[in-house]
């Protein structure tokens, strides 16, 4: 426990002197604010519209389920990589922090990341919802939100660690951005080309790659079978294909596998180079 306290002041010291921390917070504290205060905004100018909990949990994780695992990966890649082009890293060893526990220090970087961008989705949505008139059901959390709250954490859990692996074999902030941003695209085009085989196989491989596979977990109609049921319902009518998600605990396996991969090679990569 001591040594977790020395790397959690270590890299809070590190973390609070990037200009970049506080823009990316910022930014993404802005992306959640907007939708908050239009939300809240239409709950006093229409009564049909109310803004409450537990209802208003899809729209409050929502705001958050399209940037945010983006901007966590960003954010890690321009705390992490930049270590090894200022040598900070090499410095850290030298200074008597071991490869080990410097990586460690970076996963609590991670790790304090999604939670921060987790409270700041939550905290603003709540917020919101005490400023709009009306009462909302029983209860203030349903198991569905807390699914939906679960796959939202994935999904940053995934693109940060993703964030962590290309800065460690790659070095530089600059080239790992371009590859993560680049990847979207990439895996865009397969997704496609897979698709359009029409092989049941290929069709259901798709769901299982990194970036589908967040787009599901912060999907609401994965997490509300009730919602799903009534979209579906409607796209019977208007003759359209019903929408279909794999179940929630297949996607966190397979979410957490991801990280576990992502993580492992940064890792080996940080054990075997030299700083």
């Amino acid at each position: 426990m001591k040594i977790l306290g020395v790397l959690l002041r270590i890299e809070w010291l590190k973390t609070v002197k990037r200009r970049a921390f506080w823009v990316a917070v910022a930014a993404f504290a802005a992306f959640t604010t907007l939708p908050a205060i239009e939300r809240v905004r239409n709950a006093h100018g229409n009564p049909n519209a109310v803004h409450a909990l537990p209802e208003s949990w899809p729209d409050i994780l929502g705001t958050a389920t399209g940037v945010g695992p983006l901007f966590v990966g960003v954010l890690m890649i321009l705390l992490f990589a930049p270590e090894f082009t200022w040598r900070t890293a090499r410095q850290n060893v030298i200074d008597g922090l071991s490869k080990e526990r410097f990586f460690a220090g970076k996963v609590v970087v991670l790790a304090g990341l999604v939670l921060l961008f987790m409270a700041t989705t939550v905290l603003i949505g709540v917020a919101g919802t005490m400023l709009s008139p009306g009462d909302g059901g029983s209860g203030f959390l349903r198991s569905s939100d807390l699914s939906y709250m679960i796959g939202l954490a994935l999904g940053l859990l995934v693109f940060g660690s993703a964030g962590m692996m290309l800065s460690a074999h790659l070095r530089s902030s600059g080239s790992a951005l371009a590859i993560l941003l680049l990847y979207l695209f990439v895996e865009e085009a397969i997704a496609r080309l897979m698709l359009g085989t029409g092989r049941e196989a290929l069709r259901g491989a798709t769901e299982f790659l990194p970036f589908s596979l967040v787009e599901d977990l912060g999907d609401d109609l994965a997490h509300y079978p009730g919602v799903l049921a009534e979209v579906n319902t409607d796209r019977a009518e208007r003759g359209l294909a019903p929408l279909a998600f794999l179940e929630v605990w297949v996607l966190a396996i397979a979410a957490l596998t991801y990280s576990a991969s992502f993580l492992g090679r940064a890792f080996l990569s940080m054990r075997k180079r030299d700083l």
